[in-house]
């Protein structure tokens, strides 16, 4: 006798919840799994907040989520890395998505699960909402994102990603909570977050494209990723713990030195984009400190016939290296 096939439309997906001072957030975000009928296991991991965000408290059971339910939480502070690795460890289920407490899945969530494989496939990556642009009057990502989806010529239904619009797509923003995964690959490949406070899920990102063998993709809207202006959350500091982005920069910029020279331009394109939208975030007393990490990982990283390639292909941004490469602080040129 021979064990059953397993049944192919049970749910079999893992929600990783990283969550932080937003029990709010979280309830919202549960009440709307438990109407999507893919999920079968929510892993909810506290990252040391004021008052835990245990979803007993809440009211929350796994019969009334219709899923697993699995809470931990962390002693102190480590961030939403460490809370995603950490939330990684107890998935069973054979598909993972990694979702913030403060973002929402939209109703073509539901229709993309539908068609969605369990096996043969890397990762998904799918096109969210920007509350920004929303609160704008529109609809989709913010305009670099929107840009990089119309190159990569992906529209409507999941499909694969052909091998030459990687090096495209790699470039949309670096989030986790845009993709789904397959549970087996991020283990096979050994990827996961950087423990970091801040751009922890750089390196996620990154090696995904680079190491997946089979992407799918959609342009299906997805997922709204909600920016809060001037708030509280991690994304808002202004401290040193911006300058440990480069725990998960240097993983990253060695991977891309092995994996071609088609990955050189969009992986210089994101990192000089980064630095610059970084400096807008950091205090003024950071940015010497700051500078002086960006010169000394363009000299680590970037070697002649890399940078002769940039300078081919996109002049300004070739200057904009240069400019940082030869930056000293005032003290020195004094």
């Amino acid at each position: 006798m021979t064990d059953a096939a397993p049944d192919s439309s049970a749910p079999d997906l893992a929600v990783v919840i990283p969550v932080w001072n937003d029990a709010e957030g979280l309830d919202r975000l549960l009440e709307q799994i438990s109407r999507l009928d893919a999920v079968s296991q929510v892993v909810i991991v506290d990252d040391a907040s004021d008052t835990p965000a245990d979803p007993a408290t809440m009211g929350w059971t796994a019969e009334r989520l219709g899923a697993d339910l699995i809470f931990a939480r962390n002693a102190q502070q480590r961030g939403a890395g460490y809370a995603r690795n950490r939330g990684l460890k107890k998935v069973t289920a054979s598909r993972v998505i990694f979702f913030d407490s403060d973002d929402r899945f939209t109703p073509e969530f539901a229709h993309l699960m539908a068609q969605f494989p369990r096996e043969g496939f890397d990762f998904c990556v799918f096109a969210h909402a920007d509350s920004r642009i929303a609160q704008a009057g529109g609809w989709g990502p913010l305009a670099g994102d929107d840009r990089l989806w119309e190159r990569a010529g992906v529209f409507g239904a999941l499909s694969e990603l052909p091998a030459e619009k990687v090096p495209e797509l790699i470039q949309i923003s670096a989030y986790p909570w845009n993709k789904v995964y397959r549970t087996g690959f991020l283990r096979e490949a050994g990827i996961c977050c950087t423990e970091i406070m801040v751009h922890n899920d750089i390196e996620l990102h990154w090696l995904s494209f680079l190491r997946a063998q089979r992407i799918l993709v959609s342009d299906r809207v997805a997922a709204i990723h909600v920016v809060q202006r001037n708030g509280t959350r991690l994304t808002n500091r202004s401290g040193a713990e911006r300058l440990e982005m480069f725990c998960a920069l240097d993983p990253v910029a060695k991977e891309i030195a092995k994996a071609g020279p088609i990955f050189t331009v969009p992986f210089a394109k994101f990192v000089m984009a980064l630095f610059h939208w970084a400096l807008g975030q950091l205090a003024p007393q950071h940015h010497d400190s700051f500078r002086t990490k960006i010169r000394a990982f363009l000299a680590r990283h970037l070697d002649a016939a890399a940078f002769a390639r940039i300078a081919v292909a996109e002049p300004e941004l070739a200057e904009r290296i240069n400019a940082h490469l030869a930056w000293q602080p005032c003290e020195m040129t004094a």
